[in-house]
């Protein structure tokens, strides 16, 4: 398999300090990224542990299964929610994580939060994540027949990160890579400033990973940089 990947953060135009966090790893083709979450002290903190967390546990015994996979996320989240205990007995400390592991034919992807990864095939980006979001819960309730009640101002808080007390229920998924493909995995800062679309065309036409990367975070600056900005992007050039 060839890969071509590059990754940066940047803190934004209005934020004091950069809470985001970034694995770019080609060695174990794991790629990463977290974002502290808002609202709660130490965001900076748990980001960093829990991309580190992450990174040592597959250095020591790189998952296979699903339940590898899920028992990793459980270790990672285990790891920041003891220092969650210590910095902030009273509120803890939080992260959304995405990641991506590039294995064979297949990336696997494990998700907690509001971060993101996109797919751009065949000149189409699509959003494989799923926020953990409580619109997208209600929508979830809405949908087995449920009347869920929901406030407006509440809609983009997070049901879900990693800190939090466990058990924590994470996503994880797998999906076949084509040569050609176009991976992003992003935080929120920039996710949420243009519609897929949008997006899709600063994907689609970057020549080089560090380009798209420079690209988005430009493009969210561009648009007021009211949020740091992370991104990790793959090409995948070929699968033999």
């Amino acid at each position: 398999m060839r890969l071509r990947t590059f990754g940066h953060t940047d803190i934004g135009r209005v934020r004091p300090e950069n809470e985001d966090s970034f694995l770019c790893d080609d060695g174990l083709r794991l790629y990463a990224v977290a974002d502290g979450i808002g609202g709660l002290p130490a965001g900076k903190q748990a980001s960093e542990l829990a991309v580190r967390a992450l990174l040592d546990i597959v250095q020591s015994a790189t998952p296979a299964t699903r339940a590898e996979y899920l028992r990793c996320l459980d270790e990672v989240n285990a790891s920041v929610f003891q220092l969650g205990r210590a910095l902030n007995s009273r509120l803890g400390i939080g992260t959304t994580l995405t990641v991506a592991h590039f294995t064979g034919p297949e990336m696997r992807v494990l998700h907690v939060g509001d971060s993101s990864l996109l797919r751009l095939r065949s000149g189409t980006l699509e959003k494989i994540t799923v926020d953990h979001t409580l619109e997208n819960e209600m929508q979830e309730r809405l949908a087995r027949g449920e009347s869920p009640l929901l406030l407006l101002e509440n809609r983009q808080a997070l049901t879900r990160c990693v800190g939090q007390p466990p058990p924590l229920v994470g996503d994880y998924t797998a999906h076949p890579l084509q040569a050609g493909d176009r991976y992003v995995l992003c935080s929120d800062g920039i996710s949420r400033t243009g519609s897929l679309r949008v997006l899709e065309v600063l994907v689609r036409d970057s020549e080089t990973p560090e380009v798209c990367v420079r690209t988005l975070i430009d493009h969210a600056n561009s648009r007021g940089g009211f949020d740091n900005a992370t991104a990790v992007v793959v090409f995948v050039d070929s699968l033999d």
